[in-house]
Formats: structure tokens, C-alpha cells, sequence
């Protein structure tokens, strides 16, 4: 088996069990709700952490043709990259009813935000990652910088209106990020 074979194994493990995660969290408040009052924010929350889960996974595809001797030190920073993700997609949402309690608007301002410094890290190390394996400059990522910026205002803010528009606007990020994988691939 090629050396890229395993890392692809080892990275897409992490991100199927990301994936999962958010998925089976997903399933469990739908059940829940009937005695969790629900709040659309988290799971807008999730859905961006999905599909840059899922982008992560399709670049990483394409590095196959790009590297052409996998080190060590590479894989481990792909892996610490993947996982800040996979932290966030875990956080993001309650595992059960009890863990949710009564209602997810309380419990995200209180636990599930911390998904979102993990979303900002992973959106950060998407500069370095672009550098070496494209050569891009750090202007040509300006949606990467938008995620950190904007993840940790949700984040630090105690507002509600604040926390919807940034919400509402790194979904659309997240959006034009996955057009963007469509029409370019």
C-alpha cells in the first residue's frame, strides 16, 4: 500500500467519525424535542463544521498528485489540523437529551460555543497548510480569515443579535466555499 493510502486512511477516519458525530448529535436532538426546546443556531454551527469536514476531505484527495514523499512532520500537521475539526464537530452539539437539558439556546451559550476557538484554529491553519502545498499567498484564503475572525466574535459575544449575523454569515461562506469545490473539481 502507498504511504498516501495510510494517511488518507488515518485522516479519513477522523473525519467520517467528525461526520458522525454531528450527524448522530443531530438525530438525538430531534428526538429530544419534545423536551429540549430547540435553537437553530447550533445546528447551523454544525452544518458548517459538516461541510468543511467534508472540503477537507476532497482537498485532500488532490494531494495525492501534489506531495510526492510524505514525511512524517507533514502527516502529524495534517493530523493536528483535522483534528482541531473533528474537536469542534464533537463540541458543537449535545451527545443526549440530559446533556442538552431543556433548552439548546442555554446549553450552546454555555458549552457549545467552545466548538467554535477550535473552528477559528482550524480555519488558521488552513494559511500554512495553503502555502506549502499550493504555494498561496495569505490574500488568495480571504474566506479562512473571515471563519477565524468570525468565529471568535461568536464566540466572545454575549450578544444574540451578534451571534446570529456571524451565524448567518459564516454559513454563507461555508456555502460559497462548497459552490466553489463543486464548480472547481
Amino acid at each position: 500500500m502507498h504511504s498516501f493510502q495510510w494517511i488518507q486512511w488515518a485522516l479519513g477516519v477522523i473525519v467520517a467519525l467528525g461526520m458522525t458525530r454531528i450527524l448522530l448529535s443531530t438525530v438525538h436532538m430531534g428526538l429530544a424535542r419534545h423536551t429540549v426546546k430547540l435553537d437553530w443556531v447550533p445546528f447551523v454551527w454544525a452544518a458548517n463544521i459538516f461541510f468543511l469536514l467534508l472540503q477537507f476531505s476532497w482537498m485532500f484527495v488532490g494531494l495525492d498528485g501534489t506531495v510526492k514523499i510524505w514525511r512524517f512532520a507533514v502527516f502529524f500537521a495534517l493530523l493536528c489540523f483535522v483534528v482541531t475539526l473533528f474537536v469542534a464537530a464533537a463540541l458543537v452539539l449535545p451527545n443526549t437529551e440530559a446533556q442538552a437539558g431543556t433548552d439548546l439556546r442555554d446549553w450552546f451559550g454555555r458549552d457549545g460555543r467552545w466548538a467554535l476557538p477550535f473552528l477559528a484554529a482550524y480555519a488558521f491553519l488552513a494559511y500554512p497548510f495553503n502555502w506549502y502545498f499550493d504555494g498561496a499567498p495569505a490574500e488568495e484564503n480571504q474566506a479562512a480569515g473571515l471563519i477565524v475572525l468570525l468565529s471568535l466574535i461568536a464566540f466572545f459575544t454575549k450578544s444574540r443579535r451578534v451571534l446570529t449575523v456571524t451565524t448567518f454569515l459564516v454559513f454563507v461562506i461555508t456555502v460559497l466555499i462548497v459552490i466553489q469545490m463543486i464548480l472547481y473539481s
